[in-house]
């Protein structure tokens, strides 16, 4: 009797983790991570497979790696726009440090806060495996961006093929420190959680779609702000866009706009792609210098630049806070 007991009590036992291990997808997995406490598995956006290169290898030069295609910048910056929309935020942002993972993330969550070899190395190690399963924060969450084979070996219930590029495999972390998958992020998933009509053309909002020399609106530059571009919406957005815009890249930029930018039938893509590339050709690089003004749909930022000093407002669109109203540049002695 007591043998049954004890039967009964380990198969109720068993039967409790089933609904928790079950994955989620979409909305709910949003709302999970919006919680914190889980790290994203990330497999760097779309490439050009055109280019063929040696599991695990590190060449140091671009032209020597497989890069982004014009379909991952595209994929990477609405990655951005699904991050933002359900207010979900990184407190860690470790990266491959493969141009192709440090992009993805640069476009979509923002900056590495570290990137390391260790999501590089072909096979595991244990140094790999301590990164992928230690605990976010209290709170937080983390993101991984990097490679089909780290997340195939290391997340339960992943086979190979199950996590393509673009893509990416949610896990919580459990108390005996291995990890449980909570849920795949596919790339429809990216799609249909963006705004309603992502793809569509959209009426311009009240906010005029500009990317000119013209003077950005005046605002009184607040003392003590950082010199950094801020967490915000709108800084997000900003973030996305200078890494577009120091790209050099017209392709990389294009698809940026497309994810990013708000319709306007009064400027085409084609036409505002024209306008970055005589920018990019006056201005060169532009290397962060200060934080000029911030609110929640807009901010101001200094540049230094091969022309010296100048400033960049970005604002959101008022209609859809997700996607860029405009871009001004302007000499700050013209401000």
């Amino acid at each position: 009797m007591l043998q049954l007991i004890a039967t009964l009590a380990f198969a109720a036992h068993a039967a409790l983790p089933a609904e928790d291990s079950a994955q989620v997808r979409r909305e709910e997995l949003m709302a999970k991570l919006k919680s914190g406490g889980y790290t994203v598995l990330l497999r760097h956006a779309r490439t050009d497979y055109s280019f063929k290169e040696e599991v695990g290898s590190m060449p140091k030069e671009r032209n020597q790696q497989r890069n982004l295609s014009d379909d991952g910048i595209r994929d990477a910056a609405l990655m951005g726009v699904v991050f933002r929309k359900y207010g979900i935020g990184f407190a860690e942002i470790i990266a491959s440090p493969m141009f192709r993972t440090v992009e993805t993330a640069e476009m979509s969550v923002g900056k590495p806060t570290t990137t390391t070899m260790v999501l590089r190395v072909f096979p595991s190690t244990p140094e790999q495996e301590a990164l992928v399963k230690t605990a976010p924060k209290p709170g937080t969450n983390r993101i991984l961006v990097t490679h089909h084979f780290v997340i195939e070996k290391h997340v339960p219930g992943v086979k190979p093929g199950d996590v393509g590029e673009s893509e990416a495999a949610v896990v919580k972390h459990n108390a005996d420190g291995t990890i449980q998958l909570v849920g795949l992020i596919k790339l429809d998933d990216w799609k249909a959680l963006s705004n309603p009509g992502y793809g569509k053309p959209q009426a311009p909002s009240s906010s005029t779609a500009v990317l000119s020399h013209g003077a950005p609106p005046p605002v009184a530059k607040p003392s003590g702000l950082p010199t950094e571009i801020p967490s915000t919406m709108v800084g997000q957005l900003a973030r996305g866009y200078v890494a577009a815009f120091n790209s050099g890249d017209a392709s990389k930029m294009r698809a940026f706009m497309e994810a990013s930018f708000v319709a306007d039938p009064a400027r085409p893509i084609e036409e505002r792609v024209k306008t970055y590339t005589k920018l990019f050709d006056d201005f060169g690089v532009l290397s962060l210098a200060s934080q000029d003004s911030s609110t929640a749909t807009l901010v101001t930022l200094g540049f230094t630049s091969k022309k010296g000093l100048l400033l960049l407002t970005l604002k959101s669109s008022e209609a859809d806070p997700h996607r860029i109203g405009s871009v001004t540049f302007a000499s700050r002695d013209n401000r």
